[in-house]
């Protein structure tokens, strides 16, 4: 799918992406917190640095809105940098009630989140802020399984802007990636890489600044904004623009902490996770992404793109990992035919809508259906 200069695209500016988010940016300008003691707290944790944009531009000016909006009831301790638990780990800080809302991304295990495969497929979506609001959507119908099966909730799905290559040597056609090691998420991204003809090694992004740092892989597959958060472009020279790849990172919520709120707050914390999403992706992969094009440049690496010509070869190389998934989701009884159809029709839909236009919607529409009751009707012994 083409990408919509309506919405944010990966060769923005900061200023064109400054007026295209002007909902988000006023969102997240939230008042200081109350100075009421708050009733809840809800513990935050990660492994992103607390230096990054998304920690201070995103998550830390949305949780002053979350009090704001519930009057000073709810308030925030979050940890940063992977001090509470590792990268991996949250799915069992969430059950072991050591946190409320961490990673749990689909991108990291591609056996326990099939059907969240497949929102990474090529050139499914016009931006990472249409992903996310075609994936909230749909989460209800054909993602929540997997993840309430492990027995937690879901916070927030974000979507992330177009993955790029970073690399030590040009990567400027298809033959410079055979037999290259490239570090990428498990899943559908290194299928993507194997069916091009690289050594994909999945691995989760602190894990690729180590592999890269090290000479282990010579490319990684990343978003321009967590390459430059973690400092993995400085030991890179050369970054490609393919436009293959994106892909979901969840944010797990714990049932002890949405079971323990008063059923009068649990909309309102939906309202929040629902702008939390759509505000992290228009303003971390967007905004911040724009601002680590200018740093990248600065720093001197050479950006790459595939022409037309290159670009059809390499969609022609990877087509078949469709094929390939189909196949596998349709043997384990997921309704793959009908989730595809629904996915690319909304997609389609989403295209036509201004980036400010999905976070109005985010904020005065909020999907209902991702949260158990009140919230929609899913039975609530499930999670009792």
């Amino acid at each position: 799918m083409t990408q919509d200069s309506r919405q944010i695209n990966g060769s923005d500016t900061p200023e064109q992406v400054t007026t295209k988010t002007s909902v988000a940016r006023s969102w997240l300008d939230a008042p200081e917190l109350s100075t009421r003691k708050p009733d809840y707290i809800l513990r935050v944790s990660s492994h992103i640095p607390q230096a990054s944009p998304a920690v201070q531009d995103v998550f830390i000016p949305a949780f002053r809105r979350l009090n704001e909006m519930s009057g000073g009831a709810i308030g925030v301790h979050a940890v940063w940098g992977g001090a509470l638990h590792s990268e991996r780990e949250g799915i069992e800080a969430l059950l072991n009630n050591c946190t409320d809302l961490c990673p749990v991304y689909s991108a990291w295990d591609a056996r326990m989140f099939p059907a969240a495969q497949a929102l990474s497929l090529p050139f499914m979506f016009s931006s990472a802020e249409a992903a996310t609001h075609v994936s909230e959507l749909l989460y209800r119908q054909y993602f929540s399984q997997d993840f309430e099966a492990q027995g937690i909730l879901m916070g927030r799905i974000v979507a992330t802007g177009e993955y790029n290559l970073f690399s030590r040597s040009p990567i400027a056609c298809l033959e410079d990636l055979q037999g290259l090691r490239v570090a990428c998420s498990e899943g559908l991204e290194a299928r993507i890489f194997q069916a091009l003809g690289a050594e994909a090694i999945g691995c989760s992004t602190p894990e690729a600044k180590k592999r890269f740092a090290t000479a282990d892989v010579q490319a990684v597959s990343i978003s321009d904004s967590a390459a430059f958060t973690v400092g993995l472009y400085h030991d890179a020279a050369f970054r490609t623009q393919a436009n293959l790849v994106s892909v979901n990172l969840e944010y797990g919520l714990s049932p002890h902490f949405f079971g323990g709120l008063p059923e009068s707050l649990r909309p309102l914390l939906n309202r929040w996770l629902r702008g939390l999403a759509q505000a992290g992706a228009q303003l971390f992969y967007g905004l911040a992404g724009a601002h680590a094009r200018m740093a990248f440049s600065q720093a001197g690496i050479q950006s790459l793109s595939l022409d037309a010509q290159e670009s059809s070869r390499w969609a022609n190389q990877v087509a078949p990992v469709e094929t390939e998934l189909r196949n596998e989701l349709a043997s384990a009884g997921y309704p793959v035919d009908a989730m595809l159809r629904d996915v690319r029709q909304a997609a389609a839909e989403t295209a036509s809508l201004t980036s400010d236009e999905l976070m109005t919607m985010a904020l005065t529409q909020p999907f209902l259906n991702l949260l158990p009751p009140p919230l929609d009707s899913l039975s609530a012994q499930q999670f009792n």
